[in-house]
């Protein structure tokens, strides 16, 4: 018998009426039935915060960890160090910056993902973003839910995405889906930076340049998207000296992991207006 311990998020009435929602405690991941009949312990919960969380008092004896990106239980030296059983800890989804990898690398802790499991609902939700943006859409909606009709406010800041530059901070599975998206846009120029390069075969497939250097990138973009996991090397990584870097009044767009931005340089740089 093996002690699973599943950290999800609570979907109640959704999750109770929509089974596909498998990241939820209602849905368990489709785990329960499996773990039963295979004779394995699955404990299910989105209790996560502080010692006397089920999360904490059940990991000292768990083998396997499941959690997901959407409710992340932070797996930490101190805590790796009292899971004295734990074998693997999986993301059922993608990244794992919630865990410490070198914690779990000294414990010989596999650490695994489902890569690729959601790059085309992300890739969706970068383009829909950039368009929300450009299009100034979210300040029109708002003022018709008011029962206004103002269209010289909103369309001085609503523009094409014709025209403009778009470049993406990696372009891994999720960056690459995003300028292929954007392809019958006709913008200017479709722009992309990355430590690795793309496949021979991929790139060919795709009307976009590579930049060497990420402050080079930023200088030429009207909108700027970043699609790289959260290290130590991007942590922080859009701080106020590199959001300095881009356009006077370019769209930032983060749908990877918050930690990536701070969050005090852009909301300077909003006020300001260079965002």
């Amino acid at each position: 018998m093996v002690k699973i311990l599943a950290v999800l998020y609570r979907g109640g009435k959704a999750a109770e009426e929509e089974p596909r929602l498998l990241g939820t405690i209602e849905n368990q991941l489709g785990l329960a039935h499996w773990a039963k009949d295979e004779g394995h312990e699955l404990i299910v919960t989105d209790d996560k915060e502080g010692w006397e969380s089920t999360f904490q008092k059940h990991i000292v004896d768990t083998e396997i960890l499941v959690t997901t990106p959407f409710h992340p239980a932070y797996l930490t030296a101190d805590l790796i160090e009292k899971a004295k059983k734990l074998k693997l800890c999986v993301t059922a989804g993608v990244g794992s910056d919630h865990v410490d990898l070198d914690a779990a690398n000294a414990h010989k802790i596999t650490v695994a993902e489902v890569s690729g499991s959601n790059v085309v609902s992300v890739a969706e939700q970068v383009v829909m973003t950039i368009l929300v943006l450009v299009r100034n859409y979210t300040p029109a909606h708002e003022q018709i839910r008011a029962g206004e009709w103002d269209v010289a406010a909103i369309a001085r800041d609503a523009y094409d995405l014709e025209g403009k530059v778009v470049g993406t901070v990696g372009c891994g599975r999720i960056g690459y889906r995003v300028l292929q998206r954007l392809q019958g846009f006709d913008c200017k120029e479709l722009l992309w930076f990355d430590y690795a390069d793309l496949p021979a075969d991929a790139a060919s497939k795709i009307r976009a340049r590579r930049v060497e250097k990420l402050e080079d990138m930023l200088t030429q973009c009207d909108v700027v998207t970043i699609n790289c996991p959260l290290h130590e090397k991007t942590r922080g990584l859009f701080n106020k000296e590199l959001i300095a870097m881009m356009k006077p009044g370019a769209w930032l767009v983060n749908t990877a992991r918050g930690a990536i931005v701070d969050t005090d340089a852009v909301a300077e740089a909003l006020k300001s207006g260079h965002l």
